[in-house]
């Protein structure tokens, strides 16, 4: 399509230009700052919107409306001998923190001539900021650029899953039939971008200018201005930029065309950005419900399992009452008969004579009468050693129950990484990593038997410590191994190259293990064990890429 123009061409495939400088709308937009000295705000927000998932277990923004945060309006800025004059504008998304990627032809005239500069308006904030060309490929259709300033903006999540056609998809950017008769000002301004939705056509290997670029034919309706705009799953993943768009020369049906995030991915690693990615399938709407509902499921399951604890804890407090009010009460008997004996005793003593009269003749002792005393204490004795006997013996009971319950609670304790829960929040050791460039903090939930995000389950180690994950990524043709030691709350995730043999052959051991998507399921623990025992004799070498979190439970 022409720029500025808004017609249908039965004609050969055309890129979708910018607005030129001889265009209507672009010849009253001399730019309302010209002469003016830019005031731009250095916002800050939380560290926890730049939380982004990793890989699968990462969750990154997981609808398009999240996506919609980090689109940017790329603009081109012409120093004439009038001023600064808005030349052209794009579209473009954040990849990485202050990293933009658009299409190459957006900003081809701030590559090819000193006279034009290039700028990004983020959806919101201050408006302009000035962004300089880090990478620049006509041959591939793509353009890098760094920005700084503005407010702190997530980066989207690319989508390593191959596209299928059929699936649904959602175009965002700023196309020029958003903003007829709008001024320069206007356009410089902070707004959302436009959407509009469809579904993919067909996948080709070749790009309309006839290039070897992987594209995607889609039915999502762009025009000018939205070259450079990511093409997404309906799950809000980037799965192309949207960098053209064609017409049939006799049905002037018309289609979008997307290069494809495998094209993307190689451009990315050739500048050194490691962008977030995911692997996970974006799932239907009868999918999402059926998922909802399992995990509605194991929430139950988790709460029954808590308050059967509850009830057991509460069992074992209640014996241990028991018997320490056993022991108190024979304690207390035990004592009382004890004193009486001495009281016996004592009294006993006192009604003997102390001594006799000399002058007066002893009376005559009753025959037995000292056995019967010297019994009598020996029966007292008794009673005394017999009842402390039987106290201590009660109390050794009593202690021996606490003990045991307490050994039983602190090797439940122990086994149970219960501190490893909930919404989990990671913190990238940028000095232990190794490629960490791009790279950012990131946030998920982890639950049950190291559940991540209630769709990927992570299994034991030999170590019995840590929990793996391994997975294969299609665009970047390499294996991930994802371990996670819930004790010193460390992520791991280090990543090994794989040639064409073996990204083959690990394929084919993905297609034939038992191991799906999800954490419900009969024997699911054993099935990514054998999964990730297959796939770890692929992990060979040093990893090319080795970043590592530091994670803890957020209260």
């Amino acid at each position: 399509m022409g720029p500025g123009s808004l017609r249908l061409r039965a004609a050969a495939p055309v890129p979708l230009r910018a607005w030129a400088q001889q265009s209507s709308i672009v010849s009253r937009c001399f730019w309302y700052l010209a002469g003016k000295r830019l005031i731009v705000k250095a916002l800050r927000i939380a560290a926890a919107v730049l939380a982004v998932a990793v890989i699968s277990p990462a969750a990154a923004q997981t609808s398009v409306d999240e996506a919609e945060r980090g689109i940017v309006r790329v603009v081109v800025i012409a120093q004439t001998g009038q001023g600064r004059t808005l030349y052209g504008s794009g579209s473009g998304f954040v990849v990485a923190p202050n990293l933009v990627v658009t299409s190459a032809h957006v900003i081809a005239p701030a590559r090819q001539s000193g006279d034009f500069g290039v700028a990004i308006v983020l959806p919101a904030g201050d408006g302009l900021l000035q962004a300089t060309i880090v990478r620049y490929s006509p041959l591939t259709e793509l353009a890098l650029l760094e920005f700084r300033g503005g407010p702190a903006v997530t980066p989207l999540t690319l989508s390593t899953v191959e596209p299928q056609a059929g699936d649904g998809v959602v175009a965002l950017g700023y196309p020029d039939v958003d903003y007829q008769g709008a001024s320069g000002a206007d356009l410089l301004r902070p707004a959302p971008p436009s959407r509009t939705s469809g579904q993919i056509a067909s996948l080709r290997d070749r790009a309309p200018t006839g290039e070897p670029i992987p594209s995607i034919n889609h039915q999502a309706v762009i025009s000018s201005g939205s070259s450079g705009g990511p093409l997404l799953d309906e799950c809000g993943r980037v799965i192309g930029v949207n960098s053209w768009h064609v017409s049939g020369a006799d049905t002037r049906e018309t289609r979008g065309v997307a290069t494809r995030t495998t094209q993307l991915l190689e451009f990315l690693d050739q500048a050194g950005v490691t962008p977030t990615l995911s692997d996970e399938r974006c799932l239907s709407f009868a999918e999402r419900i059926e998922a909802e509902r399992a995990a509605t499921i194991q929430a139950l399951q988790e709460q029954n399992v808590e308050l059967a604890n509850k009830l057991e804890t509460a069992d074992r407090l209640t014996r241990i009452a028991v018997v320490i009010l056993i022991a108190g009460t024979l304690a207390l008997l035990v004592a009382v008969g004890v004193l009486g004996a001495i009281v016996l005793s004592r009294r006993g003593a006192a009604s003997a004579p102390a001594h006799h009269h000399p002058t007066t003749a002893p009376a005559a002792t009753p025959p037995g009468l000292p056995l019967i005393q010297n019994l009598r204490r020996r029966l007292g004795v008794l009673a005394i050693v017999g009842g402390a006997t039987m106290a201590a013996v009660l109390i050794v009971v009593a202690g021996a129950t606490l003990l045991s319950s307490g050994n039983e609670d602190k090797q439940q304790t122990e086994e149970t990484p219960g501190d490893f829960a909930g919404a989990i929040t990671c913190t990238l050791d940028r000095e232990a990593s190794v490629g960490a460039q791009g790279v950012a903090d990131m946030s998920f939930t982890a639950s049950g038997s190291l559940c991540v995000n209630e769709r990927t389950l992570y299994a034991p180690i030999d170590d019995g410590v840590r929990f793996r994950r391994a997975i294969v990524l299609g665009e970047a043709r390499a294996l991930d191994v994802l371990t996670i030691d819930p004790r010193s709350g460390e992520f791991r995730r280090e990543r090994y190259p794989l040639d064409e043999a073996a990204f083959a052959a690990a394929n084919r051991a993905v297609a034939e293990s038992r191991a799906g998507r999800g954490c419900q399921g009969d024997a699911a623990v054993e099935a990514v064990e054998e999964r990730n025992e297959t796939l770890m004799r692929f992990a060979r070498g040093e990893p090319s890429q080795r970043l590592i979190w530091r994670c803890e439970a957020r209260d």
